[in-house]
């Protein structure tokens, strides 16, 4: 539940395949939160989009994967993860 969204905040399902992107947070209510939490895509978590089909979003995370549909992933907000070498 974030009310005030930064600039660089989008929903995960805006986000093409073969990004790396941080979740920076959630649209929706404690059962929402909950059901992700379980996932394993919490507050902080850097993930790999592997496949984004406009409906169905496959994140990478921890060496599994983890299917995820339109409705939810159009709630969950990242933020892209730069890499500085």
């Amino acid at each position: 539940m974030t009310d005030n969204l930064a600039a660089t905040d989008r929903p995960l399902s805006q986000v093409p395949s073969g990004q790396r992107v941080r979740i920076t947070g959630y649209q929706g209510g404690r059962m929402l939160r909950a059901r992700l939490l379980a996932l394993g895509l919490n507050l902080g978590r850097e993930v790999d989009i592997l496949q984004n089909n406009r409906g169905l979003i496959i994140v990478g995370l921890n060496g599994g994967r983890v299917a995820l549909g339109k409705g939810i992933s159009q709630k969950v907000l990242t933020e892209p993860v730069v890499n500085i070498e």
